[in-house]
């Protein structure tokens, strides 16, 4: 996808969630200076995320002073830029790890209603207080996903759209993972068990068998690897 298609898409996802038009104005500052990038160094105006990293190295220097510890926390913030450049890319949505605070999620009608019979069936469940704000939050987040994609009532969610959120989660840690694929499934149960959700994607979602001590192998012997380094 090239960065005009990109960008065109993401001005109005910003705008849609009342990002203010100073930072409108920075984002927009910064794609140009990535359109003028890529034209120069490759010709053309495809966009990924290596470009983007070269673009931050060439215009900032962001890897060799991150490397060096010379970064400054204003310039760490630019790599909210080629990120969301990339995930835009990817899934065609603001994900909401680039949503700042006070741009909170605002859900529509429909899905606000439907955030707050899901959360007050929360509150009447054994959950501890902790997981079930956990799962209110991964649900509007969910939320706010299908309504970005258009998708405007439950009823058109499909394991295709169910599996396309999940892959936004790409990058976190294998528990913060866990935790939103629990959150998905449960709330999922929910709007199956209220007869909102035709099918019960929840028991078509699972986690991937990895263990949380699993360690690269290694095919040399720590004497080995010592010889090695002394030479």
């Amino acid at each position: 996808m090239n960065l005009e298609m990109i960008t065109e898409g993401l001005k109005q996802l910003l705008q849609e969630n009342n990002y203010s038009s100073a930072t409108i104005r920075f984002y927009e500052s910064e794609w140009n200076k990535i359109l003028c990038f890529l034209t120069e160094e490759y010709g053309n105006t495809e966009y990924d995320m290596e470009r983007g990293l070269k673009y931050l190295e060439k215009q900032y220097g962001f890897i060799t002073k991150y490397n060096d510890g010379t970064l400054s926390q204003q310039r760490v913030q630019l790599l909210r830029v080629v990120h969301m450049l990339e995930d835009y890319r990817l899934h065609q949505v603001l994900t909401r790890r680039y949503h700042a605070s006070k741009n909170p999620i605002t859900l529509n009608a429909y899905y606000s209603n439907l955030y707050t019979d899901y959360s007050d069936f929360l509150d009447s469940t054994e959950l501890s207080t902790s997981t079930a704000g956990h799962y209110k939050g991964i649900s509007r987040g969910f939320m706010d996903y299908l309504q970005q994609r258009k998708i405007g009532t439950t009823e058109n969610i499909t394991m295709d759209v169910c599996n396309s959120y999940l892959k936004t989660l790409a990058g976190y840690s294998f528990k913060t993972i866990e935790q939103n694929v629990c959150g998905i499934r449960h709330f999922l149960r929910f709007i199956y068990s209220i007869g909102i959700l035709s099918a019960d994607y929840a028991e078509k979602i699972h986690m991937p068998a990895v263990s949380k001590s699993a360690k690269i192998p290694s095919a040399w012997k720590t004497d080995e690897l010592k010889a090695m380094l002394s030479v």
